[in-house]
């Protein structure tokens, strides 16, 4: 196991790391510690995705997840910067798409003929109030 600060690599592992858009909307009075991720993006650092989940529907919102999941394979070591560009890769492919959380749902750190890479999975995730409104 490998720690890249705020994201442990297993060499398979469900993860459930959540991502925010810097602009979501979000229930009043929910604690959460957040961290910069990537421009736009803060990574949720003390609630996984169900305990997250939890919370918000403590609040009476949602945490929907829609129905689009994407991957990215980045050769580096196992570090951050590495995590970081693959879900960079991720979230480009996405640019467009109506949503404001990502969960990350897998991370694999694998070898192939010496080389080592990330493979990471991630699912599209919405939070909204239960009225309808959303960020």
């Amino acid at each position: 196991m490998t720690s890249l600060r705020n994201v442990q690599i297993h060499s398979s592992s469900e993860t459930g790391i959540i991502l925010m858009r810097e602009s979501a909307l979000l229930p009043p009075n929910l604690s959460l510690d957040c961290q910069p991720f990537t421009p736009g993006w803060k990574i949720i650092t003390n609630l996984d995705s169900y305990a997250f989940g939890r919370k918000i529907k403590e609040k009476n919102w949602s945490f929907v997840r829609l129905n689009v999941q994407r991957k990215a394979k980045v050769f580096g070591l196992e570090t951050q910067e590495t995590f970081r560009r693959g879900v960079d890769r991720i979230l480009e492919e996405l640019r467009g798409k109506r949503f404001n959380s990502l969960e990350i749902s897998v991370v694999v750190s694998k070898r192939f003929l010496g080389i080592t890479y990330l493979g990471i999975s991630a699912r599209l995730r919405h939070v909204q109030d239960d009225g309808g409104a959303s960020a």
